[in-house]
């Protein structure tokens, strides 16, 4: 007996998933995903109608909750609070692969992607990184716009972590992780 429609879905798209932590967008293929998950490589076409369909659900299942943690930023009192409003949902974890980091998967995507997939990604992201940019200089008035810019996009990059991407920090966990970059985060930000 096959499995239902949904635990198939599902089982593409973590394998889908596990395959862009691991391996990167390069490393995916419709037989690669088939492999993965144990099924045959077609149920990519039968269920999602292309590899790019199957990209998208992963975009969405990966960017959304992090899209919908940023919402109300502004109403946080105090640089701390947003730094750590802002940085918590750089380290929530894939949406299917254990371990693994939404952020690895999106970034992934807008790096790799192509077309509309790519776009979706960097719409959103430049649309975020506007009002954030405008936020924090209320609280370091000291620094220019394109100073802001900077230094924000290395705090994103210390949250994304050098290659390989799959994980966060060997050896230290989530919470001791995040503690860590916040405090990055306000030295980066020091004028």
């Amino acid at each position: 007996m096959s499995a239902p429609t949904s635990e198939t879905r599902s089982k593409l798209l973590a394998a889908a998933e596990r395959i862009l932590v691991q391996r990167g967008i390069t490393g995916l293929s419709v037989r690669k995903v088939g492999e993965t998950a144990g099924l045959n490589p077609t149920l990519v076409t039968y269920h999602f109608g292309s590899l790019g369909a199957l990209l998208e659900q992963l975009r969405d299942r990966n960017l959304g909750p992090i899209l919908a943690a940023w919402e109300g930023l502004d109403q946080l009192d105090g640089l701390d609070a947003v730094l750590r409003g802002w940085i918590a949902p750089l380290l929530m974890p894939a949406a299917f692969t254990e371990g693994g980091r939404a952020l690895v998967v999106i970034d992934e995507i807008a790096a790799h992607g192509e077309g509309d997939l790519r776009a979706g990604v960097v719409a959103a992201m430049l649309d975020f990184s506007r009002s954030l940019r405008a936020l924090m200089l209320t609280y370091c008035p000291a620094l220019d716009e394109p100073e802001m810019r900077a230094r924000l996009r290395f705090i994103s990059a210390a949250a994304l972590g050098p290659p390989p991407r799959g994980r966060g920090m060997l050896g230290v966990g989530v919470e001791d992780e995040f503690e860590y970059l916040v405090r990055f985060a306000h030295a980066a930000l020091r004028e």
